[in-house]
C-alpha cells in the first residue's frame, strides 16, 4: 500500500466485485479448512467455548466490503456448521449443544460488521466528493484570484497602451468565443483557436507559439494547428509535450531538470489548456518570448491563463450547441447515483422565459445567468411546445435551501443588467431537489411537460 500524501490518495472505492466474491469465499472456507488441519475431529472448533474461526471470517468480510458481503460468509459458516453435522451424524442438524447460539452470533457478528463498515464508507465517499467539489470551486477562485491581481498591477502602472485590464479582456472574449461557438456545429478550437492564441501571446508577451489540438485519445495531432509569429518546426514526439500530458501541468526549460528532460530542445515551454475538471482541450508550445519575461511571475500567468482558456472552451462546448435531453442524461446520473449512494443532494432549478421576453431578450438573460454558474454547476436550454425558452441548471451539492438565495441573486443581477424585472414578463424560476428517490429517465422526463413546481418567483 503507498503512502497517501494528499485525500486523492485514499481509495474511497471498493475492489471489483469477483474480487470482493473471491476474497470472502477464501476466508470463509480457508479459515475452517485450518482449524481441520489442527483438529481434524472438530474442525470448527464448537467444542472449544468459541468458534473463532466461525466469527473471523464473516468479521473481517463483514469490515472490509460491507453488509452483504459479511451476511453472506455468515451464511457459509452456517452452512458449514451443517456439514459438519451431516459428517457426524448424517443429519443437517448440529449434534453441539451451543452450535445453534453460536450460529446466531456468526450471523450477528458479520451483519453488525458489515453494518458498521457500510455506514463508514459512505460517510468517507461523502467526504471525497464534497472535497472533490471543493477543490474544484477553490481551484476557479484560485485562477481568477491571480487574474484580479494582474488586472490591479496592470492599473497601478497605468499602462496607456493598454486602457483595459487583463479580467476586462478576458470577460469581452469570453462572451465574444460564446456567441461565435453558438454560432456553429464545429468544434470551437477549429474556428477560433486563432482567437485564442492572439488572446494568450498578447497578454503573455509571446513572439511564436503553436496551438496544437488533441485527437480522440489526447495524442497531439499536426491537423489544424494555429501558429503565432510565424511557422515554426515542431516535433509532435517532443520530451516536453509528453511530460505536459503526463504531468497535466505547465512544463518550460527551467523545469527540464526536475522532471528529467533532455535540455537544449527548441521549445521554451507547453503550456496546456486545461479546464478546472482536469480536462485538457489544447497544447501551446512556446518557442520565443522575451528573455527579460521569462521569470517566474510570468510563467506563472501562463499557466493561469491557459486554465482559464480551458474553462473558456469546457464552457463553449458544454452545451448550447448539443442536444439537451442527450447532454443532460449523464449529469443527472451522476448525481442521482451520488444521492442514492452516498445521500449527497443536488439541486436542478429551472429558468422558464415566456415566449415574447424570449425572443427579445432571451440569448442576452441566459448569458447573464450562465455568468452566475459555480465551477461544478451545468446549464442546458431547452425549448417547450408553446415556445417557451428554459435554462435548465443542475447545482450539485446544494439542497433546496441554496434555492432562495440563489433566485435572488439571480433577479437582482437580471434586473441590474436589464433594467427591469422580468418576472412581471411572464419569467418564473422553479426547482426540484435531486435526493435519489426519482430516477434519471423520471427527472427528465419531467423537465418536458409544462406542470409548475415549488415556484421560487
Amino acid at each position: 500500500m503507498t503512502m497517501a500524501t494528499r485525500i486523492d490518495d485514499i481509495p474511497v472505492e471498493p475492489p471489483p466485485r469477483w474480487l470482493r466474491v473471491i476474497e470472502t469465499l477464501v476466508l470463509s472456507l480457508g479459515l475452517p479448512a485450518v482449524g481441520w488441519l489442527i483438529s481434524p475431529d472438530d474442525p470448527l472448533l464448537l467444542d472449544m467455548g468459541l468458534p473463532w474461526l466461525l466469527v473471523a471470517a464473516p468479521l473481517l468480510v463483514g469490515i472490509r466490503y460491507g453488509f452483504a458481503f459479511g451476511f453472506s460468509s455468515a451464511l457459509i459458516s452456517l452452512a458449514l456448521i451443517g456439514v459438519e453435522a451431516w459428517w457426524h451424524t448424517g443429519q443437517p442438524l448440529p449434534h453441539h449443544d451451543h452450535a445453534l447460539i453460536h450460529g446466531v452470533a456468526v450471523v450477528l457478528t458479520g451483519m453488525l460488521a458489515g453494518e458498521m463498515a457500510d455506514t463508514w464508507q459512505r460517510r468517507l465517499r461523502q467526504l471525497a466528493a464534497i472535497n472533490h467539489g471543493q477543490r474544484i470551486r477553490l481551484d476557479e477562485f484560485v485562477r481568477h484570484y491571480h487574474l484580479l491581481r494582474v488586472s490591479h498591477d496592470q492599473l497601478a502602472e497605468r499602462l496607456a497602451a493598454n486602457p483595459f485590464t487583463l479580467r476586462d479582456a478576458l470577460h469581452q472574449l469570453a462572451l465574444q468565443f460564446r456567441h461565435l461557438a453558438r454560432d456553429s456545429a464545429d468544434n470551437p478550437l477549429d474556428r477560433h483557436g486563432n482567437e485564442l492564441l492572439t488572446f494568450l501571446a498578447h497578454h503573455a508577451r509571446i513572439q511564436q507559439a503553436v496551438l496544437i489540438r488533441l485527437d480522440s485519445r489526447h495524442r497531439p495531432c499536426a491537423d489544424g494547428m494555429h501558429t503565432f509569429g510565424g511557422r515554426m518546426a515542431l516535433d509532435l514526439d517532443d520530451a516536453m509535450i509528453r511530460a505536459c500530458l503526463k504531468e497535466r501541468q505547465m512544463i518550460c526549460q527551467r523545469a527540464t531538470m526536475d522532471h528529467n528532460l533532455p535540455s537544449g530542445g527548441s521549445l521554451l515551454a507547453v503550456v496546456p489548456l486545461i479546464d478546472v475538471h482536469g480536462d485538457i482541450h489544447a497544447l501551446v508550445a512556446i518557442s520565443e518570448m522575451p528573455f527579460i519575461d521569462f521569470q517566474r511571475g510570468q510563467l506563472h500567468l501562463l499557466a493561469v491563463l491557459g486554465a482559464l482558456l480551458g474553462d473558456l472552451l469546457l464552457d463553449a462546448q458544454r452545451g448550447l450547441q448539443h442536444p439537451a435531453r442527450a447532454a443532460m442524461a449523464p449529469s443527472l446520473a451522476r448525481w442521482v447515483n451520488q444521492a442514492r449512494r452516498n445521500r449527497l443532494s443536488s439541486l436542478l432549478v429551472t429558468l422558464t422565459l415566456p415566449r415574447p421576453l424570449a425572443q427579445a431578450h432571451g440569448v442576452e438573460i441566459v448569458d447573464l445567468a450562465l455568468d452566475q454558474l459555480r465551477a461544478l454547476d451545468q446549464g442546458w436550454v431547452t425549448r417547450s411546445d408553446s415556445d417557451e425558452m428554459r435554462l435548465h441548471i443542475l447545482m450539485p451539492l446544494a439542497d433546496a435551501r441554496a434555492a432562495t438565495p440563489y433566485a435572488e441573486r439571480l433577479w437582482h443581477c437580471l434586473e441590474t443588467r436589464l433594467g427591469m424585472d422580468i418576472r412581471q414578463q411572464g419569467a418564473r424560476l422553479e426547482h426540484r431537489e435531486i435526493d435519489g428517490k426519482d430516477s434519471t429517465r423520471a427527472l427528465l422526463a419531467e423537465l418536458e411537460p409544462k406542470a409548475r413546481r415549488h415556484a421560487m418567483a
